[in-house]
C-alpha cells in the first residue's frame, strides 16, 4: 500500500488518539514505505508518527528524509531522542545534516555525540565544504598484506559490524597507507593459508579526501565502482565513498544544473522547503540582470528609431531573433551536457569552434532561404507603398540578418560554456535565458546594420 494511500487512515488514528493500532501499522510497513509516509506528514502528525517507529529504523529513515522535515523533527523531538538517532545514522548522512543546519543548532547537536561518533563527526566536519571528505565514511574494513585468509574472515566477524561494505576490503601498510584492495569473491575463493599478499595487484583506484564531490561522479563512472577508498595527501586511507553517496550528489548536481539553466541561482531546499522570500531571492537577481540585457536591445531599437522603413523593419525582427535565440540555446546545451559527462574537454574548444562555424552557417542559410520567403509574402501586407516597392531588398536584409545572426548564436552557444568553464564558473548559466538575451541584442545590431546598407537609408 502506497503512502497516499495509508495517509489517511493514519491521520484518522492519531485523530481519535488510538496510538496502540497506529503503532501496529506502523509496525507492518517496510523502511522505504515508512520514509514516504512521512514526507506526506508534517507538523504533529510527523513528530507523532516518528516517534512511533522502531528504534532500529529511526536513524536509516530520518537520514533519508528531505532536510526541512529533518530539522523540523530535530526542533520537535526531546534531546534524549535526538542524541539517539544522530549517533546511530551513518557518519556521511550525519556530516550532510550538520553542514546544512543553521551554525547554533549544528553546534547543539554536535555536543550530544557520543565518544567516537563525536571524534569522526569533527574530523569529517574538518574537511572543507563540498569535498569528498565530506562525503565519505569512515566504516571501512582495512587489513594488512600479510595477513593469513583465514585471519582476513575471522577479523571480519570480529569488527564487520556497522561497516558500510564487505564488498571490497583495503589493504593498508603499517603507517595505514593505502596498497590496495581486494574482492570478497577473491577472498572466498582463495586459500585459508594463502596471505593477503597473493591476492594484490598493485592496482587500486582511490580519491583525494579534499578534491571536489565532483571528482568522485567522474572516478565512479570511470571505473563502474561500488565503492572507492578516500586518502589524504599522505595516502593514508581514512575512508570510503559508496556509490549510493554519488547517486546523491549527482542528483544535486543535475538538479543545480537545471535551476541554473532556468535563470536562477540553485535552491537548498526542495520547491515546498524554500520560504517566499528565499525563492524571491533566488530568482529576482536573474530577472533583473536579464531586464538590464533587454534594456541594451531597447537603447539599440531606439537609436533605429529615426531611420526610414523603421516599423515595417520591426514587424520581420521575430524572423531574426527568434532563430537566434533557439540556435544559441541548444549549442549551449550541447556544450554544457558535453563539458557535464567529459564527452568533451576544456581543450578541445578549437576543433569545436571550426565544426560550429560551418554548422552555423549550413543552418544560418538554410533558415534564410525560410526568412526570405516569408519576408517577401509579408511585406506587401504592411500597407506602405515604399515597403511594397522595396519588398526584395526588405527580404534580402531579413536573409542576410538571418544568415549573420544564426552563424553567430552558434558560436557564441558553444563557445560561452568553455568560457564560463575555463574560469572556473558553472557553464549551466550560459544557457536558457542567458543566451537567448545575448543574441536579442546581437540580432537586432545585424538587422538593423545590415537593413541601412542594403535599403541605402539614414538612422
Amino acid at each position: 500500500m502506497s503512502a497516499a494511500e495509508i495517509q489517511p487512515r493514519i491521520e484518522q488514528l492519531i485523530e481519535v488518539k488510538d496510538f496502540a493500532t497506529l503503532k501496529s501499522v506502523i509496525a507492518q510497513m517496510e523502511v522505504h514505505e515508512l520514509t514516504d509516509l512521512l514526507t506526506e506528514l508534517e507538523g504533529a502528525e510527523l513528530a507523532m508518527v516518528f516517534r512511533l517507529l522502531p528504534s532500529e529504523d529511526a536513524a536509516d529513515i530520518f537520514g533519508d528524509l528531505p532536510l526541512e522535515l529533518q530539522e523540523e523533527l530535530l526542533n520537535t523531538l526531546s534531546s534524549e531522542k535526538v542524541a539517539d538517532i544522530l549517533n546511530d545514522m551513518p557518519p556521511d548522512e550525519r556530516t550532510e545534516l550538520l553542514e546544512e543546519l543553521p551554525g547554533q543548532l549544528a553546534q547543539r547537536l554536535l555536543t550530544s555525540l557520543r565518544g567516537e561518533e563525536l571524534q569522526i563527526a569533527r574530523q569529517l566536519l574538518n574537511y572543507p565544504e563540498e569535498s569528498i571528505g565530506r562525503l565519505m565514511t569512515p566504516e571501512y574494513m582495512a587489513i594488512g598484506p600479510d595477513w593469513m585468509i583465514s585471519d582476513v574472515f575471522a577479523h571480519m566477524r570480529k569488527v564487520g559490524e556497522g561497516k558500510e561494505t564487505f564488498n571490497i576490503v583495503y589493504v593498508v601498510d603499517e603507517e595505514s597507507k593505502l596498497i590496495d584492495e581486494v574482492s570478497l569473491e577473491q577472498l572466498v575463493l582463495a586459500e585459508p593459508d594463502e596471505t593477503v599478499r597473493d591476492l594484490m595487484d598493485g592496482h587500486v583506484a582511490h580519491l583525494q579526501a579534499s578534491e571536489d564531490q565532483e571528482e568522485a561522479i567522474d572516478e565512479f563512472k570511470k571505473y563502474e565502482a561500488v565503492a572507492l577508498p578516500v586518502v589524504n595527501s599522505q595516502g593514508i586511507l581514512v575512508g570510503i565513498v559508496t556509490h549510493d553517496d554519488v547517486l546523491d550528489v549527482q542528483e544535486e548536481e543535475d538538479t543545480e544544473d537545471f535551476q541554473r539553466v532556468t535563470g536562477m541561482d540553485p535552491l537548498e531546499y526542495s520547491y515546498f522547503g524554500t520560504s517566499f522570500l528565499d525563492m524571491i531571492r533566488k530568482r529576482l537577481p536573474w530577472l533583473a540582470m536579464l531586464l538590464v540585457v533587454q534594456t541594451l536591445a531597447t537603447l539599440t531599437l531606439a537609436n533605429f528609431n529615426s531611420m526610414q522603413l523603421f516599423a515595417i523593419l520591426v514587424i520581420f525582427m521575430p524572423l531574426i531573433n527568434s532563430p537566434a535565440g533557439n540556435t544559441g540555446s541548444q549549442m549551449a546545451g550541447l556544450m554544457i551536457r558535453g563539458l557535464a559527462v567529459a564527452e568533451i574537454e576544456l581543450a578541445d574548444w578549437r576543433k569545436v569552434l571550426k565544426r560550429e562555424l560551418l554548422r552555423g552557417l549550413a543552418l544560418g542559410l538554410v533558415l534564410a532561404v525560410i526568412g526570405f520567403g516569408a519576408a517577401y509574402l509579408i511585406a506587401p501586407l504592411a500597407g506602405s507603398d515604399e515597403a511594397t516597392v522595396k519588398v526584395p531588398q526588405i527580404a534580402l536584409a531579413v536573409s542576410l540578418a538571418i544568415t549573420l545572426a544564426v552563424t553567430m548564436a552558434n558560436i557564441i552557444g558553444s563557445m560561452l560554456p568553455f568560457a564560463f568553464k575555463r574560469v572556473g564558473l558553472d557553464p549551466a548559466v550560459t544557457s536558457g535565458p542567458f543566451i537567448a538575451s545575448i543574441m536579442d541584442v546581437s540580432a537586432i545590431v545585424v538587422y538593423f546594420s545590415i537593413a541601412t546598407a542594403i535599403l541605402h537609408i539614414t538612422v
